[in-house]
């Protein structure tokens, strides 16, 4: 069983390089679906934001973590699809749990302790779930990130001050704006765009908003007191307005020349929100009095925010390390959830007759406490060893590391055969031995031991036993 994501994001790609891979919210539940047909995994969620692109998805071994997405867009008619492994990241197991727990909680977003990517997570959830896309892990793993991200927003300072990418472009565009009456644009209805209005409104802006659907737009328009214009009514609107927010699902630019030269070199500030951006960016370049903030350029004015929140992020790291290890604590348990009750009804079952056995030694004003103390001390061992329990024929996936990782755990070796053995070298990194070549190996080291122990025990086996008697 393993657990992965593979993915790409704003510190990993350009603008330029996102645009032509990004998936719009509408296609998601369909994402979901043909990604698990494409990777043949068991489980499958897909995570798309105006920054980040993530396939998460369970499995039965391990498998190239790129290669699936790759074929991924091949099928959705990208061209050079292969592109994506030279920008990408993947995670495997705790990494790939960490990895979700960081973006749920705004600790990997283009402003730390952002706000709104926690409803996008939720989002990608839920959709992926009516797509029938998550299993067991990836529900488990989900609502794990739910409440961590809560936990670092209550308990930590860093989503204080700008807590959203379209309220900092708000913010951005209004510093030093000379005009005394500003109007200001906004194009799309959709949750970017709900944040836009409601920071122009605390503001006082005289906004208009536009949509294809005007039902949309009423309704988010309403909240916010905006006033609601046609599609049509775009140029004409544009030629008026002094600040344009735009955030779309369009497939190409809105805005090019000749909406802009319609403007005769009026002062205009841009913010363009969009993935693929809906303001050509050599058009805005080339007109006279147009300042154009675009995600790539926005990234780099909020470097100053984000360097007065780092002080908090070891606090926060610190929340999200106790949400995995508790993950990987009810992964473990699914996984071992048999051996682990037989090996506790044993226990449980010696601990009873030994108690049997050394109850007469004691007062019976005394046989309760001996009672409480055996089952308590019997309590704090079986919860530590099944934390390093293993069945047999398990072998972990990825290099030794100081902490067990059920997320990557997978049977047998890649490429092997069911019940293939192969020489095994301690001293070659590239392979390991399995659990039960480690008992054998074990067991036989301590009968070593004992034999060695024997042979040195040089006194009459009388003697011996007269002092065995005498401990028991």
């Amino acid at each position: 069983m393993i657990l992965s994501v593979f993915g790409y994001n704003h510190r990993t790609a350009s603008l330029a390089d996102r645009e032509p891979f990004q998936l719009q919210r509408e296609g998601l539940a369909d994402a979901v679906l043909a990604f698990k047909r494409i990777s043949g995994a068991e489980e499958t969620a897909v995570l798309a934001t105006c920054n980040r692109v993530e396939f998460y998805r369970v499995q039965p071994s391990r498998a190239p973590l790129a290669d699936a997405v790759v074929e991924f867009y091949r099928a959705h008619g990208v061209a050079e699809p292969e592109r994506i492994a030279g920008f990408g990241y993947g995670h495997i197991g705790a990494a790939a749990a960490r990895h979700l727990f960081r973006v749920a909680s705004g600790m990997d977003s283009m402003i730390l302790g952002e706000e709104q990517v926690l409803g996008q997570v939720r989002h990608a959830y839920s959709t992926a779930c009516r797509a029938g896309g998550p299993g067991k892990v990836l529900h488990k793993l989900f609502h794990h990130s739910f409440r961590v991200a809560k936990r670092v927003r209550a308990e930590t300072p860093l989503g204080e001050g700008i807590r959203s990418l379209p309220g900092a472009a708000v913010e951005l565009l209004l510093a030093g704006l000379e005009a005394e009456r500003p109007r200001a644009l906004v194009v799309g209805a959709n949750d970017t765009t709900a944040v836009v209005l409601n920071h122009l409104a605390r503001h006082g802006i005289d906004t208009v908003l536009v949509n294809r659907t005007r039902a949309h737009a009423q309704a988010l328009a309403a909240p916010a007191a905006a006033t609601v214009a046609d599609w049509d009514a775009l140029a004409e609107e544009l030629a008026r307005a002094d600040l344009l927010f735009t955030a779309t699902a369009a497939p190409g630019a809105l805005i090019g020349a000749r909406e802009l030269a319609a403007r005769n070199a009026c002062p205009l500030r841009i913010a363009d929100l969009s993935v693929p951006r809906d303001v050509d960016p050599d058009a805005a370049a080339r007109a006279p009095g147009v300042e154009l903030i675009d995600l790539d350029r926005l990234h780099a004015r909020l470097k100053e925010v984000n360097r007065r929140r780092y002080e908090h992020l070891p606090e926060a790291q610190g929340l999200i390390e106790q949400q995995v290890e508790q993950f990987l604590e009810w992964l473990h348990a699914q996984l071992f959830a048999g051996g682990i009750e037989a090996v506790k009804h044993e226990m449980h079952a010696a601990a009873d007759e030994e108690m049997r056995r050394f109850r007469p030694a004691f007062h019976k004003s005394e046989t309760k406490a001996l009672e409480a103390y055996g089952h308590a001390l019997l309590k704090r061992f079986l919860k530590s060893a099944t934390r390093h329990f293993e069945p047999l024929d398990f072998s972990l996936s990825d290099p030794p590391a100081p902490k067990f990782d059920p997320a990557a755990l997978e049977i047998a070796f890649p490429g092997m055969d069911a019940g293939e053995t192969r020489p095994v070298s301690p001293d070659d990194p590239t392979t390991r031995l399995s659990c039960r070549e480690l008992r054998a190996r074990k067991a036989s080291t301590t009968d070593d031991t004992d034999d060695t122990d024997r042979k040195t025990d040089d006194r009459p086996r009388k003697a011996r036993n007269t002092r065995k008697k005498r401990m028991d």
